[in-house]
């Protein structure tokens, strides 16, 4: 019997659903997320809130300061790992 992964959109997250979660899991208060990336407080929680999208250079920003991959920020998918030779690596 095989799994089949959830697809149902009422369990994805949207950007700022990911923006959010990264946020809160990363630790850091929006004020320090702001300062750390040299925005307003307010900026931010508009990003998180889902009223505005950060610029390119600001979500790179924000995904170093939470630890988050930027490629999940931006889709919502898992980055694939890369083993030390540059290829992919597969879990068995």
């Amino acid at each position: 019997m095989s799994m089949q992964p959830i697809v149902d959109p009422k369990f994805s997250l949207d950007f700022s659903d990911r923006m959010w979660l990264a946020s809160r899991r990363s630790g850091l208060s929006v004020q320090e997320l702001a300062e750390r990336l040299e925005v307003s407080r307010n900026t931010v929680s508009a990003w998180i809130n889902g009223h505005n999208r950060p610029r390119s250079r600001d979500l790179k920003a924000f995904a170093l300061a939470t630890g988050y991959p930027l490629a999940w920020l931006e889709t919502g998918e898992a980055p694939t790992p890369v083993g030390p030779e540059g290829s992919p690596v597969t879990h068995r």
